[in-house]
């Protein structure tokens, strides 16, 4: 019985985290400064990428979130990414975000991973979409070429909906 009921919370919890609201995030960016999501959802939509400068697939998703905001020429898509690296690779992230200035992202640290605990995110990348109010309505783990192309689907009918 009490795998039964483990299986079932496995299988429920994508379901119970896109009706999860994650606008009261508080987390550092680069310089210190307290980023508070409430306070930045005037986007049409948020994109949430949970990375790390060690992760090659991360590093392979982040060129093609910035083509996929660059694709919605008429809608304000803001993208946070989340480091999780160690605040011993603080330097290899700063190193990253300069060699990096074309990615318009919003740049956070989660060095101890409290944040993305909270979002059971176990694996990175882990993509989320935001809807303005910081409800999420999409979440994927890891990064293949071509998963941008789902992405945009959920971000187009997104925008649909709002229509």
């Amino acid at each position: 019985m009490k795998k039964l009921y483990f299986l079932l919370i496995l299988l429920l919890l994508p379901f119970l985290l896109q009706a999860q609201n994650v606008k009261n995030m508080e987390l550092d960016d680069l310089n210190g400064n307290t980023f508070a999501l409430k306070d930045h959802l005037d986007a049409d939509a948020t994109i949430v990428s949970f990375w790390a400068t060690w992760c090659l697939p991360c590093q392979k998703e982040h060129p093609a979130l910035q083509k996929l905001k660059e694709s919605f020429k008429d809608k304000n898509i803001q993208i946070i990414a989340i480091s999780t690296d160690s605040p011993r690779s603080l330097a290899k992230v700063k190193k990253y975000v300069r060699s990096h200035k074309k990615y318009k992202f919003v740049f956070l640290l989660d060095p101890d991973r409290e944040f993305a605990q909270q979002l059971l995110v176990t694996e990175i990348p882990h993509t989320f979409v935001l809807d303005k109010n910081g409800n999420v309505i999409y979440t994927h783990t890891g990064y293949r070429l071509g998963d941008e192309k789902e992405l945009s689907k959920v971000l187009k009918e997104y925008f649909e909906k709002q229509n």
